[in-house]
């Protein structure tokens, strides 16, 4: 079915050599597709790069903090989740990290278990995100109109007169965004969004 899309990528950056070949190999044993880099410059001309695919960078890089790579990712409109490895985490920068939108913020030396744990609830994450996009392409845009008013709590009155609709067609409009998005209850879409 859907998860059977593609492999996931993980794209790993980190420039400590023996950290970086620890964290690969220990990702190839669990059978992921992993690409590494020692630096930021090395990995953004790899970048737009195929989704799925989570990323882990340290959040010291030679050339970029963590930090600044995520928000360069952010620009390019790259949504897919991002976890920070830190030698010495300063708590500004994972307060940063985190606020910016990173999954997991973890601090050398993690347990293999931490990792693998950061790893899957990415993937979750990214995987949902990737369903969700397909799903939306599926909409015309005046139902993406119809989802993006839903998303931010408009009731049929709201949508009457934003969308200058009928009742009864705001409703149909509203029944093939649920059905096209596979959802039975608007808290169910919202909660497909988040």
């Amino acid at each position: 079915m859907s998860h059977k899309l593609k492999k996931i990528t993980i794209h790993l950056i980190e420039d400590d050599i023996s950290q970086r070949d620890s964290i690969e190999s220990l990702l190839v044993y669990k059978d992921y597709i992993v690409k590494s880099y020692s630096a930021a410059k090395d990995f953004f001309k790899n970048v737009p790069f195929e989704r799925p695919a989570i990323v882990i960078a340290d959040i010291q890089l030679p050339d970029l903090s963590g930090v600044d790579l995520h928000r360069i990712l952010m620009e390019k409109n790259i949504t897919c989740p991002i976890i920070f490895i830190s030698g010495e985490a300063s708590i500004q920068q994972s307060i940063d990290a985190m606020k910016q939108g990173a999954i997991e913020f973890l601090v050398k030396p993690f347990e293999i278990e931490e990792l693998t744990d950061a790893v899957t609830k990415a993937i979750h994450i990214e995987l949902k995100e990737i369903n969700l996009n397909l799903l939306i392409e599926n909409l015309s845009p005046r139902e993406r109109e119809v989802y993006k008013l839903l998303l931010k709590g408009h009731n049929n009155q709201e949508l009457i007169d934003k969308l200058h609709l009928s009742l009864p067609t705001v409703k149909q409009y509203k029944s093939e965004v649920m059905r096209k998005l596979n959802v039975k209850s608007l808290s169910k879409l919202i909660e497909l969004a988040k």
